[in-house]
């Protein structure tokens, strides 16, 4: 990504991350179409330029763009929550689905109500990314079906039995009567301010 762009070149690399976020690039003659280019070959000339820098990707014949296109700058430097110090500014592309380790196929995300999570970090109202593939094991947070309702719990389990604990004392422990299903493990939380 260290190549420098026209301002043509990033006008229609912008335009190509405003209209095709997910999946495959379509064909040349889509995208000309689609961002409304007359030649084709004008095109296929920004894409070739855009592969050379990294920001397009090919994959299996099909033209990908760069996820770390789709983020936030996140800076090296930490900022203290005590004193005030001075920090040197360099900062990467921060990818999300990297990060939370979310993955589209096995992923998804849930808003959590209520406060029995709060001694682990997640609040009324926090998103929780659930991955429904990872094995739930003892000790791992979980949301879970427990005789006909969803709940995020700790997974725990005491000699052959599993159960659900909160992170919060004012809440009893679990133990389901009939239904208990694991959706998925949470792999991380997310507030909004």
């Amino acid at each position: 990504m260290a190549t420098e762009l026209t301002e043509n070149q990033n006008k229609f690399l912008n335009a190509l991350k405003k209209s095709y976020k997910k999946g495959p690039l379509p064909s040349i003659r889509q995208i000309a179409s689609d961002l409304e280019y007359k030649y084709h070959n004008s095109v296929q000339h920004y894409l070739e330029t855009l592969m050379f820098g990294g920001l397009v990707k090919k994959i299996d014949n099909f033209l990908f763009l760069n996820k770390k296109l789709f983020g936030l700058k996140i800076f090296d430097s930490r900022v203290p929550a005590g004193s005030p110090a001075v920090q040197e500014d360099s900062y990467e592309v921060f990818d999300f689905e990297s990060y939370m380790r979310a993955d589209q196929e096995r992923s998804f995300m849930l808003r959590v109500s209520g406060d029995s999570m709060i001694d682990a970090g997640i609040y009324d109202g926090d998103l929780i990314v659930v991955d429904s593939k990872i094995q739930p094991t003892h000790g791992l947070i979980v949301v879970a079906i427990v005789d006909g309702g969803y709940t995020v719990k700790y997974l725990r389990k005491k000699g052959a039995r599993y159960y659900l604990k909160a992170a919060n004392p004012k809440y009893k422990d679990i133990y389901p009567e009939s239904e208990f299903k694991i959706v998925g493990v949470v792999t991380g939380s997310i507030r909004k301010f």
